[in-house]
């Protein structure tokens, strides 16, 4: 309660101190609006945001100038850096986090220091590849007295990428928001559907806006990952390695030492030890309450699963995938299989093509295990763990920071499909029901950008048309805060 009321205590301030700078930009923002009649492309990227949500919101009549959304299969585990690097085909990221462990210095690295400044967080990562990302330190301000300061952030976000949309003279223009992540953990649904309704009057303004001026334009959107609500309770790994005779380090000393990078508050945890020490510390996280299993590489292209409904081994030959239930069924493959085995797609040693595991089980609880658990240990990161460990919805982990100044509403990073599934649409193309991330590149022609033409790249959020919008939000909802 002292949280809360501390919170709110500062939201006068922080209403003052916006209304007071966000005019500052506009003294300085003389550029031309373009008007040229050209057919215009917009992408539009959400962080975060549940294919559920999108499809309420649809069936309200929202997004009424888009097709059907389909949901988003992200990777495993689903968070932001695997999922933007798989989806925009980007060099791998450092860390599945931007905290992460360096295994050549043998240290933790990525403070919030870093992440408040443009030349960590942006600069050469996958965020340097957008027309329109928001500044460095945008997504810290959106703690301050959430959800309220959240949902500011997100609406500034929204008018800084308009602004940098219409002042620029691209045919495909990608814009990315990453408050609505933020605003999905702090707020929740409710918060989250109200911000994406004016999304939704933002897109048909610009798309009106663009047939008056006789040309077209078309959009489309994705989220890089689902984000599943309700109460969530905190898992004691800690507790449970250091009972077991382990120690949590910001370094790997011993074969007792475990390096726990914590980040956000999410639905996984990423696990780094010496190799010898790998199975013991998969067996201690499995049986640890709100853990749904750990998994970890026992040799080249061999996985083991652990969880307390049993073991599995998975293997890997080339894009072939084969899941072998050792004891019980852990991921609940073994009737798919049968199935499988009966359409003749699995050969006589039990390997799949990854696209008959893709369709058999796009409806699974765990949609295409075996290729997402293997890319989080072969792909999109550089330094890769040693164990991977996935919780029950319902369950988190990550830093006692955020644990202090935030309530989780909601949370994403396991493999089951709440936490996993994000969404996709378009006004140009029918997606189908499902897709996965890695086939966004293409459906969306992300790298048919012709850079050289655009006339304007947003870095930071201020302007004077946000100063408008955001300070009446904010005075309406600290007046209206329960």
């Amino acid at each position: 309660m002292k949280v809360r009321q501390w919170r709110f205590s500062i939201l006068p301030i922080y209403i003052a101190v916006c209304c007071s700078i966000l005019p500052l930009h506009s003294w300085f923002d003389a550029e031309p609006i373009n008007h040229k009649l050209i057919a215009r492309r917009l992408v539009i990227i959400l962080d975060g945001v549940p294919y559920e949500t999108i499809a309420e919101l649809k069936t309200e009549g929202r997004f009424r100038h888009f097709n059907a959304p389909a949901r988003m299969i992200s990777t495993f585990p689903s968070l932001t850096n695997p999922a933007m690097v798989e989806i925009l085909q980007h060099e791998d990221s450092p860390g599945y986090e931007d905290h992460y462990y360096d295994r050549g210095r043998n240290r933790l690295l990525g403070t919030i220091q870093d992440r408040l400044r443009g030349e960590k967080f942006i600069a050469g990562t996958f965020r340097e590849t957008f027309d329109y990302h928001a500044a460095a330190f945008n997504g810290a301000l959106g703690y301050v007295a959430a959800p309220i300061g959240t949902a500011a952030m997100a609406q500034l976000d929204l008018v800084e990428l308009r602004m940098a949309f219409r002042n620029s003279d691209s045919p495909l223009f990608v814009g990315y928001i990453g408050e609505t992540d933020s605003l999905a953990h702090l707020g929740g649904k409710e918060h989250l559907k109200s911000f994406l309704r004016t999304v939704d009057r933002a897109v048909e303004e610009l798309i009106v806006e663009a047939g008056t001026r006789g040309g077209t334009l078309e959009v489309e959107m994705f989220s890089d990952h689902g984000n599943r609500y309700g109460e969530h309770k905190h898992v004691r790994l800690n507790e449970a390695l250091k009972q077991a005779g382990f120690v949590t380090e910001k370094s790997l000393k011993t074969e007792r030492s475990v390096v726990l990078p914590k980040h956000g508050l999410v639905g996984s945890s990423m696990l780094f030890t010496l190799p010898e020490s790998r199975a013991r510390v998969a067996e201690v996280a499995a049986a640890t309450g709100g853990v749904d299993f750990a998994v970890y590489p026992s040799e080249e292209n061999t996985l083991e699963l652990i969880s307390r409904r049993g073991r599995a081994r998975l293997e890997r030959n080339g894009e072939r995938f084969k899941y072998e239930a050792t004891s019980g069924d852990p991921l609940a493959l073994n009737s798919i299989i049968e199935g499988m085995k009966s359409r003749g797609q699995m050969d006589g040693n039990g390997f799949a093509d990854a696209d008959f595991w893709w369709q058999a089980t796009r409806d699974h609880n765990y949609v295409d295990p075996l290729r997402r658990v293997f890319g989080g240990f072969g792909k999109h990161v550089k330094n890769r763990a040693d164990v991977i460990v996935s919780y029950e919805d319902g369950y988190l982990l990550g830093s006692p920071m955020l644990t202090f100044l935030a309530e989780m509403r909601a949370t994403h990073g396991n493999l089951l499909r709440g936490e996993t599934e994000g969404f996709a649409m378009s006004t140009r193309q029918e997606l189908g029901d499902a897709v996965r991330g890695n086939e966004l590149n293409r459906i969306f022609g992300l790298d048919q950008r012709n850079r050289g033409l655009n006339t304007a790249k947003t870095e930071g959020f201020f302007s004077g048309q946000g100063h408008c919008q955001i300070g009446r939000a904010l005075a309406q909802a600290w007046l209206k805060r329960e």
